[in-house]
């Protein structure tokens, strides 16, 4: 276990730096050392971790792959933050595949779950995400706003970096699950709400 914890914040070192190759050695090394143990929770946020990694890489089948272990950890450990954590990053991949269909009904399924669990300011920001896709959806100028859209205020959206930000904190582990900046942080007074966290897709600006 505590080279599976080395190994991980190797790989979240190598992310942040932007080292998507390297951070993808270490945190595939970290899954299977938790895996070994069992420690099921660690093995799926390591595999979100992945995913989000894979979607900077463009690989998108890895990235499928990944997600959909992590989400189906998190469905069986009835870990519900993180399984909305992880159906936002699927949505922002499907975003930028241009399966615009399958990104809006990841985003809708992790603002219900945001939603039930009362935390607003990521129910906010995957409706803000939700609200850079319906346009497309539906394009008459004049058609009213989409109400979960209506949810993130009339802030501009900040593109799918920023969710990528918002939700998944250094790679879309769970708040207070490690001492590294947690992927939900509030923000700071002064800060602006799309700089809060890194997480899921754009390593240029999503942390």
């Amino acid at each position: 276990m505590e080279e599976a914890n080395r190994l991980t914040d190797k790989g979240l070192g190598h992310y942040r730096a932007g080292e998507y190759e390297e951070a993808l050695d270490a945190l595939e090394r970290a899954r299977d050392g938790y895996g070994a143990a069992g420690d099921h929770k660690s093995e799926g946020d390591v595999l979100n971790d992945l995913g989000v990694v894979c979607v900077q890489l463009q690989e998108w089948e890895k990235a499928q792959r990944h997600l959909d272990e992590a989400l189906a950890i998190r469905l069986a450990l009835a870990d519900r933050s993180g399984q909305a954590i992880t159906l936002g990053n699927l949505g922002t991949m499907y975003a930028r595949q241009g399966e615009e269909a399958k990104a809006i009904d990841a985003y809708r399924q992790a603002i219900a779950i945001f939603h039930e669990l009362g935390e607003t300011r990521n129910e906010k920001a995957v409706s803000r995400q939700l609200g850079t896709l319906k346009p497309r959806q539906n394009p008459e100028p004049d058609a009213p706003r989409d109400e979960q859209a209506d949810l993130a205020g009339n802030e501009p959206a900040g593109g799918l970096a920023a969710l990528t930000r918002r939700l998944l904190g250094p790679l879309g582990r769970p708040p207070a699950e490690r001492a590294e900046p947690a992927e939900l942080a509030e923000p700071r007074e002064g800060d602006d709400e799309k700089d809060v966290a890194e997480s899921v897709t754009d390593a240029g600006e999503y942390g």
